[in-house]
Parts: C-alpha cells; sequence; structure tokens
C-alpha cells in the first residue's frame, strides 16, 4: 500500500491545483534558501557547531553539486548537542533580525518535530501551514542526530514509541489548524480523502492535548538516550528507525561542493544516501520526481 506522502506526490504531479514555479521562481528560491544556509553556516562555524547537509540536499551536493534541479528546499543535520547550542543561539537573536524560526519547546506550539529557520519579509504558503499560526517564510529546515539505544530490541521499542507519538502530532495538527486547501487538494483523490477525513476525527480526539504537547514530548523523548553511538535522524524522511548507523557513517564529515559553496556531508555518504534513495546516482522518472506542496510564495522584499 502507497503511503499518503507517495499518494500526495503522485496527485501533486497529475493536477494543477498547486503553484507551478517557472525556472526563474525557482532559481530566486534557491538563491535566498542559500542565502539562508550561508548566514546559519557561518554562524555554525563561528561557534565551533558541525552542521552538514541531510537528504535531499546531501544526495543534491553528491549528484549534482547544488540542488537537485527539482528540487526547492535545503536541509541540514548536526548532533543533538549543537543542535541545543544552535537554538540557544537563535533565541538569543545571534542569527540577526531577518529571520524568526520555531522549534518543539514547552511555552509555544511549533510547525513540526525540529527546528526550522524562517526568512522574515518572504512568505512561502502551503498545504499544510494554510491556516497554522506559525511563520510562513522560506526556510530550511534543521534536523538532529540523536543518540539511539545500542539494542535492537530497544531500537524498535523506542522507535515504535516515537511514531505513535510523531504520527498523533501530524493529526492533531490537521484537526487544530484544518486548512482548506489540503481538504480540497486531498478531495481530488478517493483515497487521500478517505485517509485525511479519519486523521482529522483522530486528531479531534487526541487533540484535547494540544498540538505543541505532542511534538514537545516527541522532541523530549528521542533525545533521551545520552549513549553517543549509534546515531539515527528521528525526524528524518524514514523516521526514527531508517537512519540508524555508527556514529562513524556521519563523522567525521567530508567536504562537497554545493553551489559553489564548501558544505560537509556524512563521512559514508554513500551508505547514507543508499539507505535513502537506493541507487541514488540514477534520475528518477518526472512522475516520482517529489513535488513541494506549494500554493503561493514571495521572496524576500528587503
Amino acid at each position: 500500500m502507497k503511503s499518503d506522502s507517495e499518494l500526495m506526490n503522485e496527485l501533486a504531479h497529475k493536477t494543477n491545483y498547486l503553484h507551478e514555479m517557472t525556472s526563474s521562481e525557482s532559481s530566486a528560491m534557491k538563491r535566498a534558501l542559500l542565502d539562508i544556509y550561508r548566514d546559519v553556516a557561518k554562524l555554525c562555524e563561528k561557534e565551533g557547531l558541525t552542521l552538514m547537509l541531510s537528504g535531499g540536499s546531501c544526495l543534491g551536493a553528491v549528484r549534482h553539486k547544488g540542488f537537485i534541479p527539482w528540487d526547492d528546499d535545503l536541509d541540514v543535520m548536526m548532533r543533538r548537542d549543537d543542535y541545543e547550542r544552535l537554538i540557544r543561539l537563535c533565541k538569543e537573536g545571534r542569527l540577526g533580525d531577518k529571520y524568526e524560526f520555531d522549534y518543539p519547546n514547552k511555552d509555544a506550539d511549533a510547525k513540526t518535530v525540529f527546528l526550522k529557520i524562517y526568512r522574515k519579509n518572504s512568505f512561502n504558503i502551503e498545504l499544510f501551514n494554510e491556516n497554522s499560526p506559525f511563520p510562513k517564510g522560506l526556510y530550511i529546515d534543521v534536523f538532529a542526530l540523536d543518540s539511539v539505544p545500542q539494542s535492537k530490541f530497544m531500537q524498535a521499542m523506542k522507535g515504535f514509541v516515537a511514531n505513535v507519538i510523531q504520527f498523533i502530532s501530524i493529526m492533531v495538527l490537521y484537526a487544530q489548524y484544518p486548512s482548506k486547501s489540503l481538504s480540497e487538494f486531498v478531495s481530488l483523490d478517493s483515497s487521500l480523502k478517505r485517509r485525511y477525513q479519519i486523521k482529522k476525527i483522530m486528531g479531534s480526539f487526541f487533540g484535547i492535548i494540544p498540538h505543541a504537547k505532542w511534538v514537545y514530548w516527541f522532541d523530549r523523548f528521542v533525545a533521551s538516550s545520552k549513549n553517543g553511538n549509534p546515531l539515527g535522524i528521528p525526524t528524518g524522511r524514514k523516521y526514527y528507525n531508517g537512519e540508524i548507523f555508527d556514529a562513524s557513517v556521519y563523522f567525521p564529515p567530508k567536504e562537497a561542493l554545493f553551489e559553489g559553496e564548501i558544505v560537509y556531508i556524512p563521512a559514508d555518504y554513500d551508505r547514507y544516501l543508499t539507505n535513502l534513495y537506493h541507487d541514488y546516482m540514477q534520475l528518477p522518472p518526472v512522475e516520482k520526481r517529489e513535488r513541494h506542496f506549494i500554493l503561493k510564495f514571495q521572496l524576500p522584499n528587503d
């Protein structure tokens, strides 16, 4: 059975509901994202924090020496300790007044279970954030590399609990901040519509506890292991158990080129990317290329 993300990606290719960016728009967005990355990377270097490209951005560095041509996002990852330090630096205003951010915390709600850094004076309205109180600017995603239990059994147990909490947080998000555009979009596919309706019903049930609590609980739960090896990315594209490796797969990172910038990627990037994408040097067919669910966007105007 296909996942929701697979069905939504297929639907995005079949319909004209979403904003189809022109080549010039895509190039301009990528330049704006690269500017955000440069500012974050500069701060990390100054403070001795190790920042690596992750997911599709790592793939882009290896296969294209830059952005994947049809991709319009930028993802990075860092050890949990560095991740927490970056959050503190953001809270202290060290990134400057061009940026805002959200992350799982006990005082306010956050869109997702990881840190997002947004460029002010821009907007990026997506299916999932249309009716939410979270920042809506262009952003980069920052993922934490967390210690996971050494025992395979405990990895499975902790992964099960983490994935349940994360799934509940998504359902509660749908119910707490309903999106008219998301509802219209999924209604174009009967299977997606049925799944979305079920999620909203379940989200209303679990929503007796607000979304902010679920994302915070998830973050504290996945950060609770402290053994240092192996490492995983609980918030990554394959969830808690999908990117667990010995720390030597990630560190020490290797240098690579990304749009002319020297960046860092995992030490054994071949193993990392093979796990995520299998034959990662092979270009996927057009209908399998990932789409982002953008309704409208505006570049920074300052």
